[in-house]
């Protein structure tokens, strides 16, 4: 779609998923993430339930943060119950080096208009390293109900317009590398 291919980055051990990676300029960067054949016993992933189907789209989205223990705060006390408490995860990426990160839910299984949260430990964020692909120019999302995008979106200072819709739905605006606009969804 961009005209450039994603870089495999990794597994996720026990999480049952793998990824593939491309920058949309730093800190912005797009994940394919699908099941891990390698990982078949693996339980469902949050992030690549088993119900999606064969055709990629997108599913979430996750806000980056400095400090993912304040945000959670801020989340819990703008009347946001669910919000998980942040817990780790780790990669090994092709070259052997290992990468980490924590992660919080904001809602039980995010799709569509309710983003994750991550926090990269020791700057290993891969939209530094990733292929470029792009640019990221805006982020449009739809949810049946979204009260609950629009309080997170609210609370975190995103820039992210959430609409009523019937079924939720993420759509991306990217600049390619060539310079033209591609919408994904």
């Amino acid at each position: 779609m961009t005209g450039v291919m994603p870089v495999f980055g990794g597994a996720h051990p026990g999480a049952g998923t793998h990824n593939a990676l491309v920058s949309l300029s730093p800190p912005t960067y797009l994940e394919v993430i699908a099941r891990d054949p390698a990982q078949a016993d693996a339980p469902p992933s949050k992030l690549a339930p088993d119900d999606l189907g064969d055709e990629p789209r997108l599913v979430t989205f996750a806000v980056g943060c400095d400090d993912i223990d304040a945000a959670v705060t801020a989340l819990r006390a703008a009347g946001l119950p669910g919000v998980g408490d942040p817990y780790r995860m780790t990669r090994q990426r092709p070259d052997g080096s290992t990468l980490s990160w924590r992660l919080a839910f904001v809602v039980d299984g995010p799709v569509g208009a309710t983003p994750f949260l991550l926090s990269w430990d020791s700057g290993g964020s891969p939209a530094y390293d990733a292929p470029a692909a792009g640019q990221f120019v805006a982020l449009r999302a739809g949810e049946p109900d979204p009260a609950t995008a629009r309080l997170v979106v609210e609370v975190l200072g995103l820039d992210v317009a959430i609409e009523s819709s019937p079924s939720p739905y993420l759509e991306a605006t990217i600049t390619t590398p060539s310079g033209s606009q591609l919408i994904l969804t």
